[in-house]
């Protein structure tokens, strides 16, 4: 544990001034898309076979009193 705490003052040693902030080690380029459906709405059909379900939602039995 002492080997894992002197890395952490180690780290926090260095001095990072002027550095930016990173999201990840490599430099990439997200890829976008536009926001929109592309599968149609499907719950009805997964419904069916539910046990019980009321206004959109599965019904479950309740575990904790």
């Amino acid at each position: 544990m002492n080997a894992v705490f002197g890395l952490i003052e180690t780290l926090q040693a260095v001095d990072t001034t002027g550095v930016a902030p990173m999201t990840h080690a490599a430099d990439l380029t997200l890829r976008l898309r536009p926001d929109q459906v592309t599968e149609p709405d499907q719950r009805a059909a997964a419904q069916r076979s539910a046990p019980a379900v009321a206004e959109g939602l599965y019904l479950v039995p309740r575990v904790i009193e």
